[in-house]
């Protein structure tokens, strides 16, 4: 029996646009940015934002220095927030629903300059993003990502939730792997399936 429902960000509940993204820096002069952005894992410095071991301001201070010159950082976030495209309404209508019967989290790989513009998605939709969510594990917050079993640990034991009795939803398949090795019952779900379908058919 199904108690508890781990959520991705990206992906499943935010519609991802990595050309949008990868465009947007191109235009601002860093021609490979695409190199390091991925929809289901970064790499090198991106990840080390994403783990915490960075913050905002040197992540911006590293792009600028990929770029070779000054760029302020609104254009940079703004750059950034290209990537989250927006978030079909029915999925929060979903998420809001699912939470009166159910313990429902979020488990993302994300950073500080997503959020925020995350965070701005949701009350576009009417909604505020804590509201949504039991407890959100996010990876620059707990200095450690997916699909490293260690986050996985980490919600485990600061929840209590049994992972037989949890849904995990993730798009990523190496995230899925390391969820089901630990006994998560699990959902790889791709940004254009029907999510409301799919979700309700595991519980």
């Amino acid at each position: 029996m199904i108690k508890n429902i781990i959520f991705d960000l990206g992906g499943v509940i935010v519609r991802l646009d990595r050309y949008a993204c990868v465009d947007s820096f191109r235009k601002i002069g860093f021609e490979d940015f695409g190199t390091i952005l991925n929809d289901f894992v970064q790499h090198g410095f991106f990840l080390d934002f994403e783990k915490g071991k960075i913050d905002s301001a040197q992540f911006r201070e590293i792009i600028r220095k990929y770029i070779g010159s000054y760029v302020a950082d609104h254009i940079i976030d703004k750059a950034m927030a290209d990537f989250l495209a927006d978030i079909p309404e029915y999925k929060l209508k979903l998420i809001t629903k699912l939470k009166q019967s159910y313990n429902v989290y979020l488990l993302s790989n994300t950073n500080p300059i997503a959020m925020t513009q995350v965070k701005a998605l949701f009350r576009n939709c009417g909604y505020e993003m804590d509201n949504c969510f039991h407890r959100m594990f996010l990876s620059y917050e707990m200095k450690m990502a997916k699909p490293d079993a260690e986050i996985f640990e980490k919600l485990i034991s600061e929840t209590g939730i049994n992972p037989e009795e949890s849904l995990f939803v993730d798009d990523g398949s190496q995230n899925i792997q390391t969820a089901t090795s630990l006994g998560f019952r699990t959902l790889l779900a791709s940004q254009e399936c029907d999510l409301e379908k799919e979700v309700l058919n595991r519980l």
